[in-house]
């Protein structure tokens, strides 16, 4: 079976480059929308049981476009793999050093919720999936990083995950688990050939711009 961990595809706030973490409940932008579409096309004829989102917009979004393709399954929301609240730094550029932040939460906090979700949630699921199928679970930079670390160390390949594995919008790490025998096959991370030349596809007026989800004709606004 497989595990597919996505990064949701670009936010108002990932354009802006400010930091965005669960303080901030931003949109995703036209450009982000058609990211999304592009990553639900990778999960046509696929097997999949379950879709996880964090419950943030951009990531139920992104989960959204992925549930268009896959009808028949229900999006599970869970607080436990929301992004990582940045404190202070919430909205500000981090292009600038703003000093030392004020309430910001710590990795390690994120980490153990994050290992809570999966223990208590994704593993139980990964137990019970068939050979073909697979999960999906959409969440943010930060939480997706602790989540993968969290899967290397159950299966004892710590020394698989290097560190910069963080994803780009819309991309996501793919695991092959043999589930019967509790063993991890394979790691693909960093996945994001489904969005190569993407940017092309867009108009530059609408570039930055936030998803308007009354416009129903993307292609109206595509070169």
């Amino acid at each position: 079976m497989r595990i597919y961990l996505v990064r949701h595809a670009e936010s108002t706030d990932n354009y802006r480059q400010v930091y965005g973490g669960s303080g901030r409940d931003v949109d995703l932008t036209e450009l982000g929308m058609l990211q999304a579409k592009e990553l639900a096309k990778v999960f046509d004829g696929l097997s999949v049981r379950s879709v996880y989102s964090s419950p943030l917009l951009r990531a139920c979004r992104t989960a959204s476009a992925i549930l268009n393709r896959c009808p028949s399954i229900k999006l599970d929301l869970s607080d436990l793999i929301i992004e990582k609240h940045f404190g202070s730094l919430e909205g500000k550029s981090y292009r600038i050093n703003h000093g030392e932040p004020v309430g910001e939460e710590s990795y390690n906090l994120v980490a153990r919720r994050v290992e809570t979700f999966y223990l208590d949630i994704l593993k139980k699921q990964i137990l019970q999936m068939g050979h073909r199928e697979c999960v999906v679970v959409v969440s943010h930079g930060v939480a997706l990083d602790c989540l993968l670390r969290v899967v290397f160390k159950d299966f004892n390949t710590q020394g698989v995950y290097t560190s910069g594995s963080f994803l780009s919008n819309a991309a996501y790490h793919l695991l092959e688990i043999d589930a019967p025998n509790e063993q991890l096959i394979s790691s693909h991370l960093k996945i994001d050939s489904h969005l190569v030349d993407i940017k092309k596809k867009v108009s530059k007026v609408l570039i930055g711009a936030k998803y308007d989800r009354k416009q129903t004709r993307m292609d109206l606004f595509c070169k």
